[in-house]
């Protein structure tokens, strides 16, 4: 039996636009991050999707309702599909957190998947709530096709998680604002990568 699974990266922010470290600060989608999300449902409107869900943070349930719309679904939201925390980065740019967070950044540069922003969370952190979720998720709607809206961190953990990436290289899987990926999962955890990154609803 196959489950089809859509994980979708929220649109554009302004903090997204200034490089701003965002997390689990709730900033809004933008008037381009608004366009993409129009864009995305456009996309996605012929899809037979059967069950939306999100972050609870706007950005991406936001998204997901943009999307919804042209399914007549309503958007189950839960907050172990929010973005990892940054703790006291949050707000930060990337030079700014180097300028005053230089030792822990190190150590988060070094083992990402231990190590966190001071009061934030460690990519092992992310992965515990999330793929407990998703898993969750998947038993509900074994043979379905399922949209999930959430954030960069989030899907970089799901990925690496489902196909073995070594958690601290999950940093450098890309997930650009409104990106679609799409799995095809089995039984017995046998997992295809379908579709990875892709933003051609956003091509002009």
């Amino acid at each position: 039996m196959e489950t089809k699974i859509i994980l979708v990266r929220h649109g554009e922010t302004d903090w997204n636009r200034e490089l701003r470290f965002q997390g689990s600060k709730d900033i809004q989608l933008n008037d381009n991050g608004i366009e993409q999300a129009e864009k995305l449902a456009q996309r996605l409107a012929a899809e037979e999707i059967d069950v939306i869900y999100a972050s609870d943070l706007e950005r991406a349930y936001k998204t997901a309702k943009t999307v919804a719309k042209e399914h007549d679904l309503e958007v189950d939201k839960f907050k172990e599909l929010q973005e990892i925390s940054f703790g006291q980065w949050e707000g930060l740019t990337y030079n700014q957190i180097q300028e005053k967070y230089q030792a822990e950044w190190a150590m988060w540069e070094e083992d990402p998947a231990l190590n966190g922003a001071p009061e934030g969370e460690s990519l092992k952190d992310v992965q515990e709530r999330s793929i407990k979720k998703l898993e969750e998720i998947i038993s509900r709607h074994l043979g379905n096709t399922i949209l999930i809206v959430s954030h960069g961190g989030v899907i970089k953990v799901l990925i690496s998680t489902l196909f073995g990436i070594p958690l601290a290289k999950a940093w450098q899987l890309m997930q650009s604002n409104t990106s679609v990926n799409i799995i095809n999962y089995y039984e017995e955890d046998k997992v295809a990568l379908e579709l990875f990154n892709c933003t051609k609803h956003l091509e002009d």
